[in-house]
């Protein structure tokens, strides 16, 4: 049974002559486990699809299922619950709370739904992300690379169904880029953590076990 399934899915903006297809009628099954690139130039639709799927921009048409559910289906609580619980997602930029130090920062999503910290699991997270000395350290006395391997331990905390990240090396440099990819690839590897993540790298693409190329809205 595939984890996540998108059918006929579309997000058109304007009308008429304006009428801008920026994903059209995209169909994709992903299986539990998978690590899935999907490659595409700017403006190929690859960010809309993956904000469609983390349920933050509802499509125009068509439908997504996570565990035979229709995301779209479900009421505004029950999406917000999906989406802190079920669904994490890495942007490029970190957006960590600034007055949080590391282990707070990752463990936040837990906190906000009142649930208990596994901390055999978080010590684990923390030996992935080679932030053991960091723990108590501030966002603002961390680099790039290190919060961003915090935002990536936040994103794990939950053990979601699914992460996706959005451009996730967009703000580093190529050897904190490799880093976090190798991260990325481990977390898959030992958590069997399914992944699907945006980028426009060819090279960055090729962590992933599977790489999908869009193209003016579709998979090519």
């Amino acid at each position: 049974m595939s984890l996540l399934r998108l059918d006929n899915l579309c997000k058109f903006y304007g009308k008429d002559e304006t009428l801008v297809k920026a994903v059209d009628t995209v169909n994709l099954t992903v299986e539990e486990g998978e690590f899935i690139a999907i490659l595409g130039a700017s403006g190929s639709g690859k960010s809309t699809l993956l904000h469609m799927i983390g349920g933050v921009d509802e499509p125009t048409q068509g439908h997504i299922y996570l565990n035979n559910q229709d995301i779209y289906d479900l009421s505004d609580n029950k999406q917000s619950q999906l989406r802190r619980e079920k669904i994490s997602i890495i942007y490029q930029f970190y957006n960590l709370i600034p007055t949080l130090n590391v282990v707070e920062n990752i463990t936040l999503p837990l906190d906000l739904s009142r649930k208990n910290v596994d901390q055999k699991y978080l010590d684990g997270i923390l030996k992935l992300l080679k932030l053991e000395d960091r723990k108590k350290h501030l966002p603002n006395e961390l680099s790039g690379g290190e919060q961003q391997r915090v935002a990536i331990g936040r994103a794990l905390i939950t053990k979601p169904n699914i992460i996706l990240a959005d451009e996730p090396t967009g703000n580093l440099d190529s050897q904190n880029s490799l880093e976090v990819m190798n991260i990325l690839k481990k977390a898959n590897k030992i958590y069997k953590q399914t992944i699907i993540m945006v980028t426009h790298d060819k090279e960055l693409a090729k962590f992933a076990k599977k790489i999908i190329t869009m193209k003016d809205g579709n998979i090519l």
